[in-house]
């Protein structure tokens, strides 16, 4: 399977091949050479290892003093083994993506497929894969020193289109209402009190009125008050059920006068017939 590799930031090659500045005095060429060479170490010290690389180009020419070329030749092959390096695989479908786009710490990355990895400082990183027609895909990792020629695999899924925006619905007419005002159900429990409280009040009346008359026809004007309650106790029930009813009675006309107003769809269908057109209402919501 191809992988698809960025190019390295530097070889030794190109510390090789790089011509020597032009010489302007020993005494500065050996002062330069100085400078790098305690360039790299600091940035060394730092992790920065491929700033580190380029700075060893400072004191890798032939006119630096011997110790400081040892050093720095001894740091190259350092570098080489220690730099972080990271190789992209790129598929999509298990093919091979070739011309995806790839930034690393957000600056865009130019692969080719020479097989030289991607070098990295080591630390926290972030790529991103990109592609026309798929989905971006962002990641992030931690390199060690050491860790060399890791294989990121990247798979790219194809974005789905957006669908193609529906015509307008057109506008439908209102549906057709009529208000109207229904009874509560409680107008009509109200109701029922009130006639059963009329006719306990009728029957408890007229039982204890025909006791009072057998009363006064026995024992008048001498009754005992245990002769007397009796009939008082079914006055009192009389009484009681008249009030329950009138009571109920208004409850039930308020309710119904004032029922709230609500609306229900109408149904209209007029279809012809061989004596003429007849037309149906059709009430919903009741």
């Amino acid at each position: 399977m191809l992988a698809l590799v960025a190019t390295s930031l530097w070889s030794s090659a190109a510390l090789a091949d790089e011509p020597a500045a032009p010489e302007q005095g020993s005494e500065s060429a050996v002062a330069q050479c100085v400078a790098a060479h305690a360039e790299v170490q600091k940035l060394r010290k730092n992790h920065q290892l491929i700033e580190a690389g380029r700075a060893l180009k400072g004191c890798a020419r032939s006119e630096c003093p011997a110790p400081v070329l040892r050093d720095c030749g001894a740091w190259l092959d350092e570098l080489e083994q220690v730099t972080p390096s990271v190789v992209f695989n790129v598929t999509s479908g298990g093919e091979q993506v070739v011309d995806s786009r790839i930034l690393v710490d957000g600056q865009p990355v130019e692969l080719s497929s020479s097989g030289a990895p991607l070098r990295l400082d080591p630390g926290k990183h972030t790529y991103r894969v990109e592609r026309d027609g798929y989905r971006p895909v962002s990641r992030e990792l931690i390199l060690f020193e050491g860790q060399r020629f890791l294989q990121l695999n990247v798979q790219l899924s194809v974005a789905l289109e957006p669908l193609a925006d529906a015509p307008d619905p057109k506008p439908q007419a209102p549906p057709a209402t009529e208000t109207y005002r229904p009874v509560p159900a409680l107008t009509y429990v109200l109701a029922g009190v009130g006639v059963a409280g009329a006719a306990s009040f009728a029957v408890w009346g007229t039982v204890g009125r025909s006791e009072q008359d057998d009363l006064e026809q026995t024992c008048r004007p001498r009754c005992s008050d245990s002769d007397l309650a009796g009939v008082r106790t079914k006055y009192l029930i009389a009484d009681i059920s008249l009030g329950v009813g009138a009571a109920a009675f208004v409850g039930a006309a308020l309710t119904y006068l004032l029922r709230p107003t609500k609306e229900r769809p109408v149904a209209v269908s007029v279809e012809p017939s061989r004596t003429g057109v007849y037309g149906t209402v059709l009430f919903r919501g009741m």
